[in-house]
């Protein structure tokens, strides 16, 4: 039987923005988690309603149980991928998200909560970046995330689906790998300490990011699934304080007692 009266779809839940959800929203809510396991990060948890399958798959969502709320993190968030194969990255970032904003106007989900990326925005042209700042994204992954964006933003116009975009910049946590495309420098730095090598920083390291760790995104999502501000809004997910990669080696630097960074110039 299910605990709550409220169930959340969770897509890519076994990701690492969609996991982190699921343990911030676990207690309150029935969660039922969507992914093809195509790039998860942990095992299928016991307490959630397991659906493996594909957000394109139309006949995957006859499949659910009531969803009150969904949660979209799934997408492909390689930039490398996207750029090699950028048919690939459009057919799972803007038509996935097509299938599942249909399903969500079909079955009338009380909120539609939209992970988009800081990838949309390109190269910045005043610092700190805002909502309002123009977007020129820099890589088909880029495109394709503001073009899925806007669709989550039109429905919302066109058919009453109150929806909320979330724009989370450099996530961190202790899911991440290589690959990933978020945060790198944070995670090769703790692969080059753990391995006793050096990391090389290229430039004068005086370049800067907002840092913020998955369980504040989670945190943010929670509250964009009820907070009545919150709706039909697009709203950056940061920690509003910039750090320089100077700053970030010096932190590692501080618990180390090797001489960890090398620095190159760009």
């Amino acid at each position: 039987m299910p605990k709550h009266t409220e169930t959340v779809l969770i897509t890519g839940g076994l990701g690492q923005v969609g996991y982190y959800a699921y343990l911030q929203l676990k207690n309150h809510y029935n969660i039922c988690i969507f992914d093809n396991l195509s790039s998860s990060k942990v095992e299928v948890p016991d307490d959630v309603t397991f659906i493996k399958n594909d957000i394109q798959n139309k006949a995957s969502y006859e499949n659910l149980p009531k969803i009150d709320f969904i949660v979209h993190t799934a997408a492909q968030i390689s930039i490398n991928q996207s750029v090699s194969n950028p048919i690939f990255d459009a057919e799972n970032n803007i038509l996935g998200t097509l299938q599942l904003l249909e399903y969500a106007k079909k079955v009338k989900v009380k909120r539609f909560i939209h992970i988009s990326s800081a990838a949309t925005y390109g190269e910045p042209i005043f610092l700190p970046i805002t909502e309002d700042h123009p977007r020129n994204p820099k890589s088909p992954y880029g495109l394709s995330k503001l073009v899925s964006e806007k669709y989550v933003r039109l429905y919302s116009q066109l058919y009453n689906l109150e929806t909320v975009v979330l724009i989370p910049f450099n996530i961190y946590s202790p899911l991440q790998n290589a690959d990933d495309p978020y945060a790198g420098v944070i995670f090769k730095f703790i692969e080059a300490i753990k391995k006793g090598v050096q990391y090389t920083i290229y430039g004068d390291g005086k370049q800067t990011r907002d840092f913020i760790h998955v369980k504040d995104v989670a945190c943010a999502i929670a509250l964009s699934l009820k907070l009545k501000s919150a709706a039909n809004q697009v709203i950056i997910i940061g920690s509003g304080v910039p750090y320089s990669i100077n700053e970030l080696s010096s932190n590692f630097k501080s618990l180390l007692t090797i001489e960890a960074f090398n620095f190159e110039a760009a």
